[in-house]
Order: C-alpha cells, then sequence, then structure tokens
C-alpha cells in the first residue's frame, strides 16, 4: 500500500518546470561566517569572478551552503565549497556533504533505455505496451502510440496533474526510504483499476504533441527497464553505471549513505525539510557529494569512459544529446537539455526538489562540466544569481 507521512511542500513539477526555463532565458540571454574550500586549478584560470559569484550566493542571496566544481578530462580542475550544510548544528560544507540531486536522476533512466536498446531488447519507437502486464492508453487520445522515445522526451501525453495532487500525502515518507515498489507506484497512476488512476494524468494531445515534464512517464520508462533487466531498477543500475565509478555516495536511497555528512535542505524562509525520500526515487531520489558527481562528470566528458572502462557507449550518450522534436521543444534530447551557450552547444540535466538543487552540464567543445549544488529553495527572481554561476563556469 501506497502510504506516507503528510509533508506540506511546493509542487515538485512546478519548480523543475521554472528551474528549466530560467536556464533557457539564461543561455539565451547570454558574508554571514562562512566555510570556504577552494581548490586551485593547475592550469591557469580566471576564477576569481566564479568564486565572488559564489560569495553572492551565500552572502546575499542567503543560500546555506554551496559546492561547486568544473570537471575535465583528468577530473576537478577547480572546486569551492561554501556556507552550511546544517545550520543548525553550524556545519560546514565540504566535498565530501551528501547533497540529494533531484531530477539528475531521470539521465540515469535514457542510460539505462540505451543500453537495452544496445542490446536489442528494448526498442525505442515499440509502443511501450509491448514490454508492459498492462496497458497505457491515453483516454483523451486513445490512438496514440506512446514509447520510450516519447517518454524520454515528456511529449507522451502522460502528465503530473494528478501525480502533484497526491504527492505530498501519498508519496513521500520523512526520515527513512519509501518502501513501495516502482511497479506498484506506476500501477496505481496508470492501470485503469489503479488506487491513483484519473484521465487528469493525461494531456489531449489529439491535434498535434505536446511537451509536457512528467515525473510519472520518466517512472515508466523506469518500470520498462525493470521489466525487460529483471532486476530493481536501483540495484541494475547501480550495477551497470555507479558501481564501475567507484564512488561511494552516488546513490539512490538514505540508507545507502545515513553515516555521511548531509546537507539539509531548506526552503525559502531556511525552515529545514530534513531528510524525505519519494516513491518514484528514480526519477529524482539520486544523491551524491562533489567528488563523486565529478568523477560521473569526468565519466561523460570522456564520452562514457572513465579509467579505461566504458561505462556508457559514445554513440548512446550522442543520441541521448540529439534534439528528438525541434518543433515541439528545441532543447529537448532522451533527458538531456541541450542548449547553446555563446553559439557552442551544452547538454545536461538539473535537478529541483525541495530544499535541495543541482545543476549538471557538458561542454563538449572544450570537454568541461559544470556542477552547481546548493541547498534552499529560491524565489523566481533569485534564480539568475545561479544561472550566472553556471555560465561563468562554463566559459572558464
Amino acid at each position: 500500500m501506497l502510504t506516507a507521512h503528510a509533508f506540506v511542500l511546493p509542487k515538485r513539477n512546478e519548480m523543475m518546470r521554472n528551474l528549466c526555463l530560467a536556464i533557457l532565458l539564461a543561455f539565451v540571454a547570454s558574508s554571514c561566517k562562512k566555510n570556504k574550500d577552494e581548490v586551485v586549478p593547475k592550469e591557469p584560470l580566471k576564477t576569481a569572478a566564479v568564486s565572488q559569484q559564489v560569495d553572492k550566493l551565500i552572502n546575499d542571496i542567503k543560500i546555506p551552503g554551496v559546492a561547486v566544481a568544473l570537471v575535465g578530462p583528468d577530473g576537478i580542475v577547480w572546486s569551492k565549497t561554501a556556507g552550511m550544510a546544517n545550520l543548525e548544528k553550524k556545519e560546514a560544507v565540504t566535498d565530501k556533504t551528501v547533497f540529494k540531486l533531484g531530477s539528475v536522476a531521470k539521465p540515469f533512466i535514457a542510460f539505462s533505455v540505451m543500453k537495452l536498446v544496445e542490446q536489442g531488447k528494448l526498442n525505442l519507437d515499440a509502443n511501450v505496451n509491448d514490454y508492459l502486464p498492462f496497458t497505457v492508453q491515453n483516454p483523451k487520445n486513445p490512438g496514440k502510440k506512446i514509447t520510450l522515445r516519447t517518454l524520454l522526451s515528456h511529449t507522451s501525453g502522460i502528465i503530473d496533474t494528478a501525480y502533484e495532487r497526491h504527492l505530498a500525502e501519498d508519496f513521500v515518507v520523512t526520515e527513512r526510504d519509501h518502501p513501495a515498489p516502482i511497479s506498484e507506484y506506476i500501477r496505481s497512476m496508470l492501470e485503469p483499476t489503479g488506487k491513483y488512476y484519473s484521465p487528469d494524468s493525461f494531456l489531449d494531445d489529439r491535434e498535434k504533441a505536446v511537451y509536457s515534464y512528467s515525473n510519472v512517464g520518466a517512472a515508466l520508462a523506469a518500470y520498462i527497464v525493470e521489466l525487460t533487466a529483471k532486476e530493481n531498477f536501483d540495484t541494475w543500475t547501480t550495477r551497470q553505471f555507479i558501481a564501475p565509478l567507484n564512488t561511494t555516495t552516488l546513490t539512490w536511497h538514505l540508507r545507502d549513505f545515513a553515516s555521511q555528512p548531509y546537507a539539509v535542505p531548506y526552503g525559502p524562509a531556511l525552515q529545514p525539510w530534513g531528510k524525505y525520500s519519494m516513491v518514484d526515487y528514480c526519477t529524482g531520489g539520486l544523491h551524491s557529494n562533489l567528488t563523486d558527481l565529478a568523477t560521473f562528470a569526468r565519466m561523460l566528458v570522456n564520452n562514457g569512459n572513465v579509467n579505461g572502462k566504458q561505462i556508457i557507449s559514445a554513440s548512446s550518450l550522442d543520441a541521448m544529446g540529439q534534439v528528438q522534436y525541434p518543433d515541439i521543444k528545441s532543447t529537448q534530447g532522451l533527458f538531456w537539455e541541450r542548449y547553446k551557450l555563446d553559439n557552442r552547444p551544452i547538454f545536461g540535466h538539473s535537478g529541483d526538489v525541495w530544499g535541495s538543487h543541482s545543476l549538471l552540464y557538458i561542454n563538449p567543445e572544450n570537454k568541461r562540466a559544470a556542477i552547481i549544488l546548493y541547498n534552499r529553495d529560491l524565489e523566481d527572481d533569485q534564480r539568475p544569481e545561479i544561472n550566472k554561476l553556471l555560465q561563468l563556469l562554463l566559459t572558464l
């Protein structure tokens, strides 16, 4: 049974849409006592402006804690941590502090799908019902074929309206991992006899396909991975993609880093949200410290290879970065967002859950990746300061 402690929170999907829009606009447009820890680059870089922007986030925007890194083919080129992971205990952010990464989890769904496509076990353009033990059909557009390609590009017609309605009360638990499996959650949402099934989970897209960011659609793709791999999503992705990185905090569940320092998530009024987990951990439940996420970013910069291990093929990474439906959403790949920064292509994903936020973007031309982690919800008019930091990092 899907049950949880009531959790009063802003809408997750709305926060994600706002962050994506703010990043897009930024690219198109081209202290209190604190801890600071900075890695000096081996090569000369003009990092003063980046460092000052981090300080501004702490001093002026009042973000409790920030961790940022610029990553190249050989690892971290420059990094800085500042502020507090835990205001109440006065614990400083370090490169070992674990942050919730939110939707930076979604590329792992795409990695999984693409690996199974390479193995001939999945087809991006097949009807998802070919892989499911029940039928998923849009009641507002019953003739539409829902595919993995449409799920991974947020154009399937599955939306988060009903999900948002039940999220705080039924899909989130505090101080522990949510016990329900992905299979139970997905069937409760999309099977017509399911507890949370509603026509509100679907768009009327009969006239034309529509882009709508969908956590439910992403979780459906993860469920198909489970069915095809015959293994739980967390254990399969850990074995396939995370374990070869030799990281310790790049994990799906709270129990996996119980003894590690943790960046407490804070609301806009600096109210602590505490530790929490969601039933759809596959779409937003990833965690990591800065050091381990930099190892993951290094793998991406090196076209899927790290320490001589090919974690994911370069061709799959390239396919993920290709815009799928430019007439619908000109920046959306397969769970990668693709933008232009100073006329140079960049791709990546952001994560936006309550009190914890992350950005991971890669510039393939100069083989650099930028990471930003911070632990407070921001007002919309404060987000440009985060985007400015991202731009400064990616243009170093």
